[in-house]
């Protein structure tokens, strides 16, 4: 079965913050995209990213096992 992937966008990114991100994933090897937003100062970053099969799993941090 073949893996499902999606898109995730980061908003409203500065120059150096979309730098990082870029530079970050690919070196994960993700698929990466940076375009410029209409204002002409931010960048929005997408990522080509795998989707789990599975919800993320709770937090257990706040939990006791006293409360259940």
């Amino acid at each position: 079965m073949a893996m499902k992937f999606s898109w995730f966008h980061h908003h409203e990114c500065t120059t150096e913050q979309a730098d990082e991100l870029v530079a970050s994933y690919r070196r994960r090897g993700a698929t990466v995209e940076r375009s410029l937003n209409r204002d002409n100062i931010t960048w929005t970053v997408s990522v080509r990213s795998p989707e789990g099969n599975k919800p993320p799993r709770p937090s257990r941090r706040w939990q006791h096992r006293v409360w259940g």
